[in-house]
């Protein structure tokens, strides 16, 4: 059999933080690194969360960066501000006066204030973004850490769990995945679901047991999690030295694993299928006429 053959660990390996560094608020109180790594890859969490941007957009950049300064707790941005409303102040009184020639430098000065506040407030919402994913106290469902399930006491039981938790995964992460990559996930689990249900009615063989817990605990969820830590632009487009991006490479790991639930399937159904062969042989050799016969 191929490589989901080999035995399994038993336990999960702890895996390494992401490489991104992520710029966290001070203070006593922020928030776990795994919640922190999930607002950032989630797109809906950025989009809602960059909605200050509609501030300076409509010509009041000085209140975006005071916002985020006070928030933030980032002098620099104070000081923007500052600046901003500065020079919000010294257009409207040029604008006020009676002069022609004041007159066009305010409304220059106003629009000028206004590109230039906005094209801030984008180059600086990305590192924003990363201020806030580290608040803590943030109410709503994109940020609220999933609850820790219980594991359960039946080895099989905390497969289809983990499962289940790796096709929820697949899903909720399916905008930064390769075209693909969440159907192979989904026909991964429609091998597995049933062959692990197939395994928890008769009771599972040691080596079969090795086997799943390859597949569901370390080969696939690996595979999805080292994707999703490379940056999507690298990930759909560098190409390493066998020539293939990480988003092909995905795609193909996710086929070799399809190919292998289905070998390690077909396996198990020819063990029970044997057994039966065998027990059958055995009753016939055992109530045969001459066996009876007193």
């Amino acid at each position: 059999m191929s490589e989901v053959a080999e035995r399994a660990p038993r336990s999960l390996r702890a895996r390494a933080g992401s490489s991104d560094a992520v710029v966290r608020r001070r203070g006593p109180a922020q928030a776990p690194p795994e919640v922190v790594s999930r607002r950032l890859r989630s797109r809906a969490w950025r989009a809602v969360n960059s909605w200050w941007l509609a501030i300076p957009a409509v010509g009041l950049p000085w209140l975006a960066f005071l916002y985020m300064g006070l928030r933030g707790r980032r002098p620099a941005w104070i000081a923007a501000a500052a600046g901003y409303f500065a020079s919000s102040g010294v257009s409207f009184a040029l604008l006020a006066g009676d002069a022609l020639l004041l007159n066009v430098l305010g409304l220059l000065l106003v629009f000028g204030t206004w590109g230039l506040g906005l094209v801030h407030s984008i180059m600086a919402n990305s590192r924003w973004l990363r201020i806030k994913a580290a608040f803590t106290g943030e109410v709503g469902a994109l940020e609220q850490a999933p609850p820790v399930p219980v594991e359960p006491a039946d080895p099989v039981q905390a497969l289809q769990a983990r499962l289940r938790g790796t096709v929820q995964r697949a899903n909720r992460a399916g905008g930064r995945l390769p075209d693909g990559a969440v159907p192979a996930v989904r026909e991964v689990e429609d091998v597995l679901r049933p062959l692990l249900a197939h395994v928890a009615r008769r009771g599972a063989q040691v080596e079969e047991m090795h086997n799943l817990e390859a597949i569901v605990t370390e080969y696939l969820p690996q595979a999805l999690e080292r994707y999703l830590d490379l940056p999507e632009d690298y990930a759909l487009h560098h190409r390493g030295p066998a020539g293939t991006t990480p988003a092909e490479e995905l795609v193909k790991q996710l086929g070799l694993l399809l190919e292998g639930a289905r070998e390690l399937q077909q396996a198990v159904y020819d063990h029970d299928a044997r057994l039966l062969s065998e027990q059958g042989r055995f009753l016939d050799a055992k109530f045969r006429r001459s066996d009876l016969d007193l």
